[in-house]
């Protein structure tokens, strides 16, 4: 009997292994092929804003991929994430936006500190295009 349960247990984790070799071989095969981005979000007086989260939407309709995405640094410098991190985005265009959520106390709910025209990407006036390749960024100067 435990020889039997013995080769159960070795069949059964086989079996998950090539299963999960098989997901992720599909998944990967669903990417849309990146390009590096990298950029710096700056305050109007060319101060860096840390911890801005900068969202690129795509203006196709019809792309089929993850909103990429970047969160600023202390110099306010972020590189762009779709599927991995830092893998860039896929080429075309996008109009952008960019929150600043943090609490200004402990004790009190986190809160957009950067002007609500910019959350949308409808209202934030921000596009840009990128390229295949490396694709660095203009500054984005919030007004």
């Amino acid at each position: 009997m435990s020889r039997c349960v013995q080769v159960f247990s070795r069949l059964a984790f086989l079996c998950s292994v090539v299963s999960l070799s098989l997901m992720a071989g599909c998944s990967r095969s669903d990417r849309i092929a990146t390009s590096l981005v990298e950029g710096t979000v700056l305050s109007q007086d060319g101060k860096a804003l840390e911890r801005a989260t900068v969202v690129f939407h795509p203006t196709d309709a019809q792309a089929k991929f993850p909103k990429p995405r970047g969160t600023t640094d202390a110099q306010g410098k972020f590189q762009l994430s779709t599927y991995d991190t830092a893998d860039g985005a896929p080429v075309g265009k996008y109009k952008v936006t960019i929150e600043q959520w943090y609490r200004d106390t402990p004790d009190q709910a986190p809160t957009n500190h950067l002007p609500p025209a910019l959350a949308s990407e409808a209202t934030s006036g921000l596009e840009v295009q990128l390229s295949k390749g490396t694709n660095v960024l203009e500054p984005f100067k919030i007004r």
